[in-house]
């Protein structure tokens, strides 16, 4: 194994979760527990408690304690198999996307009940499953659909097991992480993404530390949050960097994200085709062929995505930022390369954005006598408000990805704070200086005068 081991330093989040479990179950030590001193803190066989409990907080033990312990009554493989079969008797959508992968019910149920899961996986997937009720069926989900997506790509069958298993255990890596920052309906701001982008990597290291699994399970879990253009995280990892069954993962576990939402499927087919490239054309195309399959629903937006940015300020904000970032190009704060090469990419990946917005017929909403407020065609508007959604989203990630890579530089924090709170801020508060020079282009550029002509767009 390449990756170096678990820091066997007892995380205080995975602790916190353990004690809690240990009082709705038993926990074992399965070998004895020693710190780096040799100090024996738990007996092999014991039943952990309080004591150790206390021994254990803030150890740094000689072996890792999740390989150390087990859990009685822990989620295993059975149990997995099961929640699948209620997953796609309760999840039409599933069911769809299954069935037009050529698949049916009994091909995934195959694959998982195949699965073998170590003591230390099993602790982790209960972990998991005792803190939020939704996440093993969350889990499960992704992982049917990863198989689902592995087997668009025509992925052999080793392969589509290690995307079940990657699916299954993509977000173990968030046991690790402060509750407070995965909160329902957290809003993170752009520095403090700094406590979340490192999961996948966490899980991967759990994965290769705590069963024999190829390394490709691993780096699959790693990669569940990458995106083929590059703008994903851990590694902002490209194209063929991306393992084909991380990529099944990633687009998998996007659209569980949106499974329980109203139309799940035409949210998934927005979110994947906004911004060409950023998934396999192969996994794109399953998704909108889902929705050719069957007559189409109309939909209608719904409350949670009312009230959000309208689009005429959408608009502006991207013209703003645009100005923002020409203004840098050539001001003295961009003297270093890795400062023009981190402000060269990020007027790329705005003029994308401004790309899809016209490309989603969102530029039509510009005119002030378009009159489309006032229609009654419900997908219309539902097709508005999710591609609006989305692009504000992509204008958040875009100010993440810039606050990781400035943390670092003190000068690059100053010289970058008022384009991230710009990409950021989805109120009108951050636009008040920008106001005047942004509302020319909004005219200019709502008739698709686009930013190929602008001297920065190299």
């Amino acid at each position: 194994m390449s990756d170096p081991r678990l820091n066997t330093a007892v995380n205080k989040h995975f602790l916190d979760k353990l004690v809690r479990l240990a009082g709705a179950r038993p926990v074992m030590a399965t070998q004895e527990i020693v710190d780096v001193h040799g100090v024996k803190l738990v007996a092999r066989g014991a039943l952990l408690g309080d004591g150790h409990f206390n021994l254990l907080r803030g150890a740094k033990l000689q072996r890792s304690i999740e390989s150390s312990i087990r859990v009685e009554d822990a989620v295993d493989t059975a149990l997995v198999v099961s929640t699948a079969r209620r997953v796609l008797d309760s999840s039409a959508p599933i069911r769809r996307i299954l069935l037009a992968t050529g698949g049916s019910a009994a091909i995934p149920l195959v694959y998982l009940s195949k699965i073998a899961l170590s003591d230390s996986l099993r602790m982790l997937l209960t972990l998991a499953h005792d803190d939020n009720a939704h996440a093993l069926e969350h889990a499960v989900s992704v992982s049917l659909l990863s198989l689902c997506m592995a087997s668009t790509l025509q992925l052999a069958d080793d392969e589509q097991n290690v995307a079940a298993l990657a699916g299954l255990l993509h977000d173990i890596g968030e046991l690790y992480i402060a509750p407070a920052w995965l909160a329902p309906g957290k809003r993170l701001l752009p520095r403090e993404w700094a406590q979340l982008v490192i999961h996948p990597r966490l899980g991967q290291m759990l994965v290769d530390e705590l069963a024999p699994y190829p390394p490709a399970v691993g780096r699959a879990v790693a990669e569940h949050h990458e995106r083929c253009d590059g703008t994903g995280y851990p590694r902002q990892s490209s194209g063929k960097r991306i393992s084909a069954a991380g990529q099944a993962v990633a687009v998998a576990e996007m659209i569980a994200g949106v499974i329980g939402k109203d139309n799940p499927l035409e949210r998934a087919e927005l979110a994947l085709k906004l911004v060409p490239g950023e998934h396999a054309r192969e996994l794109v195309s399953a998704i909108s062929g889902v929705l050719k399959r069957e007559s189409p629903v109309r939909p209608a937006a719904q409350a949670d995505i009312a009230g959000r940015e309208d689009t005429p300020l959408l608009f502006r904000r991207i013209c703003a930022v645009l100005d923002l970032s020409a203004g840098m190009v050539n001001g003295p704060g961009a003297r270093s390369p890795h400062t023009r090469e981190l402000l060269g990419r990020t007027v790329e990946r705005i003029l994308t954005i401004q790309r899809a917005f016209v490309g989603t017929g969102l530029d039509a909403y510009l005119n002030a006598d378009h009159g489309l407020g006032q229609t009654s065609d419900s997908t219309l508007m539902f097709e508005k408000a999710v591609a609006t959604r989305e692009i504000q989203w992509r204008l958040r990630d875009i100010a993440r990805d810039l606050a990781l890579h400035t943390a670092s530089s003190p000068d690059e924090t100053v010289a970058f704070a008022s384009l991230i709170e710009l990409l950021d801020d989805d109120s009108d508060r951050a636009l008040a200086h920008e106001a005047t020079v942004a509302l020319p282009k909004l005219a200019a550029l709502s008739q698709k005068s686009f930013a190929g002509s602008l001297p920065y767009a190299s």
